[in-house]
């Protein structure tokens, strides 16, 4: 069952350039400095769904927290939908029925 609990837990790394990010003990990714003025990005260390999560992959954040909070959401969204909703995505099987022989 979904918890709308979550603990965050960010610990500074790289001379605080980077923060490894933990919700609910486990580790999920990075938030990391890349430019001047600070401008976070995340780094996930799970899988996701890239046309889902895009947004918030490539986007720039203001501060360490805004990018941990992102961060956070998207492995909420990724393992709520994939622990009890209908996954409904499209995706191209073209390739596997030309590898069958079936198909121009």
């Amino acid at each position: 069952m979904y918890n709308n609990i979550m603990r965050l837990t960010f610990k500074e790394i790289r001379d605080g350039m980077a923060n490894k990010i933990f919700l609910n003990g486990k580790f999920i990714g990075l938030v990391e400095v890349h430019s001047w003025p600070k401008i976070w990005k995340i780094k996930p260390v799970f899988h996701y769904n890239h046309k889902r999560g895009a947004m918030a992959a490539f986007t720039k954040y203001e501060s360490c927290y805004e990018a941990g909070k992102a961060l956070a959401r998207l492995h909420e969204d990724t393992f709520r939908r994939a622990d009890g909703e209908e996954i409904t995505d499209e995706f191209d099987m073209r390739g596997v029925f030309k590898s069958l022989g079936y198909g121009p």
